[in-house]
């Protein structure tokens, strides 16, 4: 890319929504439920937790919007935030634990979730 293009903006409104909400949503609301449920013996008592994680959640959701209205034209997302607030060897093993940990440890909930439900409907 030569200096002083950008990527062109190609996602919607719609598709935008759908990614973060994917993000957001994934494949724990089908296990969460009934461990907090579980956990939490009374309607009131679940239902706040699941509102209290969700203004922790909203908080998070503030704190990106900001990162993003400061770096606007940045692509990158977190490891742009990181490489601009702290040091690119910082934003560089994001990149790597990210790849390595987080998303791998996601997929595998991800496919454990789905086998029990594909074990139970077979």
């Amino acid at each position: 890319m030569t200096t002083g293009t950008r990527p062109r903006r190609r996602l919607g409104l719609f598709d935008a929504t759908m990614i973060v909400m994917g993000g957001i949503v994934g494949a724990g609301i089908f296990a969460n439920p009934s461990e907090v449920a579980h956990r939490v013996h009374t309607p009131f008592l679940i239902l706040s937790v699941w509102v209290l994680g969700g203004l922790i959640a909203m908080c998070g959701a503030f704190i990106w919007a900001e990162l993003a209205t400061r770096l606007p034209a940045a692509a990158g997302g977190q490891y742009v935030y990181l490489r601009e607030a702290y040091h690119p060897a910082v934003a560089f093993m994001y990149g790597w634990g990210l790849l390595l940990v987080t998303q791998t440890g996601g997929m595998a909930a991800v496919a454990v979730i789905f086998a029990s439900y594909f074990r139970a409907l077979t």
